[in-house]
């Protein structure tokens, strides 16, 4: 029982840090969209997805979050966006692994 409990805390706070992605994103594409020109050697698979979905940029986003270029942002909001990354990504990473260790120790 808990352990489902964990799986869907996980995916409670895994939508929690998305929107709280997607809205730093959103931030930093008005206010530095030159922070998020970055493509890797595969990123002509994502051509015809938006920017948000290349693993480049997601990972430039992450490290925004969590590094001090959220503070160089201009919106009061961005800095909050960040820390939800920052507080939602470990917790829905540990809650998925506690939960996805639990239910595989008690599949027979």
């Amino acid at each position: 029982m808990i352990f489902s409990i964990s799986l869907l805390g996980s995916f409670v706070t895994g939508a929690l840090h998305m929107y709280g992605f997607f809205r730093l994103y959103s931030i930093v594409k008005a206010e530095r969209p030159d922070w998020l020109q970055v493509r890797g050697s595969l990123s002509f698979f994502y051509d015809g997805l938006p920017r948000s979905g290349d693993p480049n940029v997601q990972v430039e986003v992450l490290r925004i979050a969590f590094g001090s270029r959220a503070r160089q942002l201009r919106d009061p909001t961005a800095m909050r966006y960040a820390q939800w990354i920052r507080l939602f990504l470990p917790a829905a990473l540990t809650l998925f692994v506690v939960g996805l260790a639990g239910t595989l120790s008690g599949a027979p």
